[in-house]
């Protein structure tokens, strides 16, 4: 069953998966490597804590910043064949995290 907390995973899978290939398997010829994982990496870190407490707003702009990881990877994938593997893992991460953010809606009400 899809649940609301498949978002912290998810989201913890991309923070890793960041410099694995920004880092290791395809590392940029252009920019130095702590410019592309700070570039890539820090939006992701901002909600985090919300993101773990399964905040609705934090859970909201971690989404909106993994729809640029999201395209990102999906025009990889398209274009670029040395990375697609590790672009698709993204856009399944991803997804999945959008999955578990559908489920916000149906998530139970505090009290109080």
């Amino acid at each position: 069953m899809i649940r609301t907390s498949w978002c912290r995973w998810t989201l913890l899978g991309v923070l890793i998966l960041q410099p694995i290939w920004f880092g290791l398997l395809h590392p940029s010829a252009h920019f130095p490597m702590p410019l592309v994982l700070g570039v890539t990496m820090l939006p992701l870190l901002a909600p985090m804590i919300g993101v773990w407490r399964l905040s609705t707003r934090a859970l909201v702009i971690a989404g909106i910043v993994l729809m640029f990881h999201f395209s990102y990877a999906v025009m990889e994938a398209y274009a670029n064949p040395e990375v697609r593997m590790v672009a698709l893992v993204q856009v399944a991460l991803v997804t999945a995290y959008f999955m578990g953010l559908a489920m916000v809606r149906w998530q139970p009400k505090p009290a109080g």
